[in-house]
């Protein structure tokens, strides 16, 4: 395999791990003030990839504005995910861990949902404004700047997570919900507006997830699961609640699937992947960039 072949494998690769860690962040959003994991972000991506090919080709609708009304939908649909599926399992002691299961009904209703409107068949998204699918060839690296758009705006994007969370007060009350739901509310801080406002948030930065990995990878009604489980696997390797260390993860999955595919099956590759996730958790059982976990009784 020459350099030029090696170097290709390994920008699909960082291309398609940012894409991971973007659902992995997303994972992370909804995950802060809440604790429960989102079963349904990878059909919200999904989402956003389908409606961004219904309202800018089948309505011919600017891009920014298009993605601007996915946005506005993704958001309003996590929002009713949390009042169906989260906010009663919540309330309710004894059901606290039955978000597992409401999540993925609700990720079931809306991929059936989905088939049913858009059908099965693989569909073209444009590319983001000033990007383009052709291939540029820069001595022996071989890209084009629809990868080096995935790849800035994941880049951009999680560094805007990480600003708001450190800089912002609505960012610092949800960390301070996600450390001690009860304090924050003992100190004024509603734990109710800042679940439903997070549900909304990790949806629709799922659905952008979806606006700009469909170029890609085509919008498809089949997309969700897979960048569900790939979501998990950069997340795992990062460490929970790390949006960087989700980044490095992503990357790292992105990369092993990418050169794994010269000489192994998909099936073979899945085996692959899975047993880096299995021996980085060996050795490192909070993530890469994750932190110990501590509690005072």
């Amino acid at each position: 395999m020459s350099l030029e072949d090696i170097l290709a494998l390994l920008v699909s690769g960082v291309t398609m791990g940012a894409v991971y860690a973007m659902v992995a962040v997303s994972l992370n959003i909804a995950f802060k003030p809440t604790n429960v994991f989102n079963l349904a972000q990878g059909e919200f991506v999904m989402l956003g990839a389908m409606f961004a090919w219904g309202l800018m080709t089948g309505w011919s609708l600017p891009w920014l504005a298009g993605t601007a009304l996915v946005l506005v939908a993704a958001g309003a649909l996590g929002l009713l995910e949390e009042r169906l599926a989260v906010a009663p399992l919540l309330a309710n002691a004894r059901h606290h861990h039955g978000w597992i299961i409401s999540t993925l009904a609700f990720s079931i209703v809306v991929l059936h949902t989905s088939d049913r409107v858009y059908g099965t068949d693989p569909q073209a998204v444009p590319p983001v404004p000033g990007a383009s699918l052709d291939m540029v060839q820069i001595g022996a690296l071989t890209f084009s700047t629809q990868q080096v758009a995935v790849i800035v705006l994941a880049a951009l994007s999680i560094a805007a997570v990480e600003w708001f969370y450190r800089s912002t007060l609505v960012g610092k009350a949800v960390l301070a919900v996600a450390e001690d739901r009860d304090g924050a509310r003992l100190n004024g801080i509603s734990p109710l507006t800042l679940t439903m406002g997070s549900f909304a948030v990790a949806a629709a930065y799922s659905a952008f997830t979806g606006v700009i990995a469909a170029p890609l990878v085509l919008a498809s009604t089949s997309i969700g699961m897979m960048l569900l489980v790939k979501g998990f696997m950069a997340l795992a390797i990062g460490g929970v609640g790390n949006n960087w260390g989700a980044l490095a993860g992503g990357m790292l999955v992105g990369c092993v699937e990418s050169l794994s595919s010269v000489s192994a099956t998909p099936g073979y590759r899945q085996v692959l992947l899975l047993a880096v996730v299995l021996a980085l958790l060996l050795v490192r059982p909070h993530g890469l960039a994750g932190a110990r976990l501590t509690r005072e009784v």
